[in-house]
Order: structure tokens, then sequence, then C-alpha cells
């Protein structure tokens, strides 16, 4: 067999798959009728691994693309920029870790230019997440963090 995108995805989609029902299993099943906890993810699991074995049974039986080198320093970019937003959002809030986030993320695309519109949608964008996220929907992430005291951070 070929590497080829059906390979790999399959091989992706049945190994989560399995990974996540072994996970699963220590919870209890329960009945249709009366769900336990682990209900839900095994089915999931189950069919996830399922999808997987459909797709590597597409890729022996059909023809499909096979996979091309790609440039590898945007999947390291993109990441090292989630990774960056990760630590510093206790350290900066949400907001600037988000900025940072999206910026840095950009620089992995060739077609990244410094402009103010990308920037200032950045902002904007950045500004929207702290709304939505900390304001109305209440969850536990600092607007202003800990590196920046002279913004009140505590």
């Amino acid at each position: 067999m070929k590497l080829t995108q059906d390979v790999v995805q399959g091989g992706l989609f049945l190994a989560i798959g399995v990974v996540a029902l072994l996970m699963a299993l220590d919870y209890p099943l329960g009945t249709p009728g009366r769900m336990g906890p682990g209900f839900f993810p095994i089915m999931i699991s189950a069919l996830l691994a399922l999808t997987g074995i459909g797709i590597l049974l597409r890729a022996r039986l059909g023809m499909s693309e096979l996979i091309r080198l790609a440039r590898s320093m945007p999947l390291f970019i993109v990441s090292g920029a989630i990774i960056a937003f990760g630590f510093l959002l206790d350290k900066l809030g949400l907001p600037l870790a988000v900025l940072l986030l999206c910026i840095g993320a950009a620089t992995a695309s060739v077609r990244f230019e410094w402009s103010w519109k990308a920037v200032a949608g950045a902002a904007v964008f950045s500004i929207v997440c702290g709304i939505l996220f900390v304001t109305l929907l209440g969850l536990p992430i600092p607007l202003v963090g800990s590196w920046l005291p002279a913004l009140g951070a505590p």
C-alpha cells in the first residue's frame, strides 16, 4: 500500500479511535436506556475507529493522491504560536495572548505582510474574544495577566 492521503487519514482516525476507546473503557457503560459516563465516549471512539477502517479500505481499493512534500516551516510556526499562547495566557491575559497568537500564526503564510489593517483586525478579534469568553461566558481566564501589574493585574 502506497502512502496516500487516505492511508494517513485512515490510520490517524483508527489510532485516535482505538486510544480513545481504550481510555473510555475505564468508565461504566450503562444501557441505552440509562447511559453511564462511558457510553457516549465509547460509541464515538468506536465510530471514529470504524471510519478509519473504512478510509483505509477505500485507500486499498481506490486511487487517492500520493502525499507530496510540503513546506514544514509553517507547521512549526503555527505550533509554536499555539504553545506560546498556552504559556502566555496567564501572564499577559486573554486579549494580548490572542493578539500574539493571531499575528504569530499569520507569519506562517507566504502572503503575510505587516499592515495596519492586519494588526487592527487581530486586535479587534482579541478584544471580541475577551468579551465573549470572559465577560459573557464567564470563563475564569484573566483579561489582564500577572506580567502587567500597572494595568490592574492581581
